[in-house]
């Protein structure tokens, strides 16, 4: 009954006429034309909008002008702006989100794409609840051959509007959406300003929980937008210094939050906690496995200098030895972390078989 209900809700909002409602989709790039012209496209492809899409170019020095001048050709809705120097991709997100003047935006990695229906439904949410100061989408985690990984929202307890402390409580677990499913009105950089510089690779985490501590949001399970897990991507090719010092600036925001009390910032803190700890594991493993050996060292001194707990450093020491010191370890191990992740695809399986058919494929 309950399921039949929130489906009805769902199904009457997305009804609502959105005629002149306007969004700005904020598109930071640097040197992916081929995946930037996807991105573009999928955001042109968005109907019953009134939108505005700000491609912000980090001084790519390729193609990238050229292949937005011959879509700005067809969608006058496309505007380009290069920088003479690369400001650094997080300057590069702010710099965009600083030009919205539109009372809806949402921001879009160059390398991730929109699914049809987004910005209707959200805007007819937010239309619906106006005490919604943002919509949360279902993303679809999906990597180079189209596989789908994860989808987040898939795992939430329901749908409908979250409250202050629930919604952000709800986001620890893994569970906290990206925000690129997520469309925000604009009066949220007035009342929050947007990312802490200083949380580094969390920061739309950091940005994210801050959000929903602070603000009810409005959920819906549509599949509204794909996140690319990239080989190549910057949190999978930089150093542990890159993320890790942003995680304890986010606990560090985390614990001085005014809007929650006492008591829920000790429950969110101890959570997120737990899901650090697990981070630097799956991450030191998997950094093992891709012959990064120096990465999982550091994840397990960090494991080490920050929490009580013994055995996830102690194996990713052990491992990182093996690796590095006993013949034929690592062809093993790397066999046996394939192994691994095959279990972890074939569970996966009823995402594929749901949501497989949305994805644009190159």
């Amino acid at each position: 009954m309950a399921a039949m209900l929130e489906n009805s809700m769902t199904e009457s909002i997305s009804d609502i006429s959105i005629a002149g409602a306007e969004i700005t989709t904020i598109i930071p790039t640097f040197r992916r034309p081929s995946l930037l012209r996807r991105a573009i496209q999928s955001a042109v492809d968005q109907e019953e909008v009134n939108l505005r899409i700000e491609v912000l170019d980090n001084c790519s020095g390729d193609e990238t002008g050229n292949v937005v001048a011959d879509l700005a050709r067809d969608y006058n809705r496309v505007h380009y702006h290069c920088h003479s120097k690369n400001i650094g991709a997080q300057a590069n997100f702010e710099f965009g989100v600083r030009r919205v003047e539109t009372p809806y935006f949402s921001i879009l990695s160059d390398d991730d794409y929109l699914l049809p229906d987004f910005y209707r439904r959200a805007l007819a949410g937010l239309a619906a609840n106006p005490d919604a100061m943002f919509w949360v989408g279902m993303t679809l985690n999906v990597d180079e051959r189209g596989t789908i990984w994860d989808a987040r929202l898939d795992r939430w307890p329901r749908e409908g509007m979250f409250y202050p402390p629930e919604g952000v409580l709800t986001m620890t677990g893994g569970l906290a959406p990206t925000w690129t499913g997520i469309v925000f009105r604009k009066e949220l950089l007035d009342l929050l300003g947007f990312i802490d510089p200083e949380t580094l690779g969390p920061a739309d985490l950091d940005y994210t929980l801050r959000l929903g501590a602070r603000f009810p949001f409005l959920v819906e399970k549509h599949p509204s937008a794909v996140f690319s897990i990239n080989s190549d991507s910057f949190s999978a090719t930089q150093p542990l210094s890159s993320f890790w010092p942003g995680w304890l600036k986010m606990f560090e925001n985390m614990a001085n939050l005014e809007s929650l009390s006492a008591s829920d910032r000790h429950k969110l803190l101890a959570a997120l906690h737990a899901d650090a700890q697990r981070m630097l594991f799956r991450r030191g493993v998997n950094a093992l496995a891709n012959g990064r050996t120096d990465f999982a060292k550091d994840a397990s001194l960090a494991l080490s200098e920050s929490y009580s707990g013994y055995l996830r450093p102690w194996v990713l020491r052990s491992l990182s030895v093996g690796c590095e010191h006993i013949p034929g370890f690592f062809r093993v191990f790397r066999k046996l972390y394939a192994g691994l992740e095959k279990g972890i695809v074939n569970s996966r399986r009823e995402l594929q078989k749901s949501f497989g058919h949305l994805l644009r494929l190159e």
